[in-house]
Formats: C-alpha cells, structure tokens, sequence
C-alpha cells in the first residue's frame, strides 16, 4: 500500500511539473533568455513545493518530471540526468538549508511572507549557480549573465507560485471558517 501511496506522490509531482513547466514555456516564451534560461520560472516554485510537502518523494518527481521535459522539448545541453540531478537536488538542499537559516519545523507552520522570499531567494541561487556552473563547465555558457537572469526567472516564479499558494490557502481556510 505504501509503495501505490509514493508511486501516486511521484507520477502527481511529474505531470505537475510538466504541466507548469509547459505552460511557463507558453506564457513566457518572450521572456527567455535561451531554452534553459526564463526570466520568469514558475516551476521554480513547483520545486520548492514538492520538497517541501513531499521531501525525498518530491526529488524524485522532480528528477523524473526533468528528464521528460528534457526530452519532450528536445533539449540537446549537457547530459540529461546531471540536468535532472541539479534540478531535483538543489530544491531540497535550498529547503533543507532554509529550514535550518530561518529555524523553521518540518511542517514550516507560520511561514510569513518575509519567510517566503527569503526561501525564494535561497532556492534561486541553489538553482541558478549549480545550472550555470554546470552548464559553464560543459559547453562554455555564458556563466554571470544566465546566471543573473535564471536567479532572476527563479526568484520571480517561486515568488509567483509560493504566494499565489498562500493566498489561496488563506482564502480557502477563510472561507471554512465562516461556513
């Protein structure tokens, strides 16, 4: 039973991911700076999600939910489980590290919205750093540049997702309260 439970967990955060992923490709497609590179990542913030709720179920979703993007729009940089290592490894590193910055509880209960950016915050650099210096050593990328711009797209699409989330959970225990 516990195995059809993660199962279900992994396949829910792989077509999550895809689907934001697609959709952040649809809506932004102006705001990229190249294929890997967005000025507005929202699927940042489905990473934070994922680790956060699910911790090592989420990085292997993720991981997964990477390759199939990976492939499904062609990608061709670098090889293609390092990319899916990088973007399933450095959420849970960033929320682990968060959690112990900001002395958050497993369950990060009362994260205010000062909590939310700083863990956006700490998730973009994971992200952009490890990408970037992958992606510099493999094939010579312009390191500071898509460095700043994929920091930049990550901070603004965690933020995007994480506050959108907030709101609605807001919105939602509010509306069941006066029920």
């Amino acid at each position: 039973m516990e195995l059809k439970k993660n199962a279900i967990i992994i396949i829910g955060i792989i077509i999550v991911w895809a689907l934001i992923y697609q959709l952040n490709i649809f809506l932004f497609k102006e705001f990229s700076s190249n294929r890997f590179v967005h000025w507005i990542f929202i699927p940042q913030g489905v990473r934070i999600v994922s680790v956060i709720i699910f911790a090592e179920l989420g990085v292997i979703g993720l991981f997964l939910g990477t390759l199939i993007t990976y492939f499904w729009n062609g990608f061709t940089i670098g090889n293609p489980l390092i990319v899916a290592l990088i973007s399933s490894i450095n959420p849970y590193l960033a929320v682990h590290f968060s959690r112990y910055l900001l002395k958050l509880d497993n369950l990060f209960t009362r994260l205010s919205a000062e909590k939310l950016l700083l863990i956006s915050l700490i998730s973009a650099l994971f992200n952009s750093l490890f990408h970037q210096f992958y992606f510099h050593m493999r094939i010579n990328a312009g390191f500071s540049r898509d460095s700043a711009v994929m920091f930049f797209g990550d901070f603004f699409g965690s933020l995007i997702l994480l506050y959108s989330m907030s709101i609605a959970l807001r919105w939602i225990k509010f509306k069941y309260r006066t029920a």
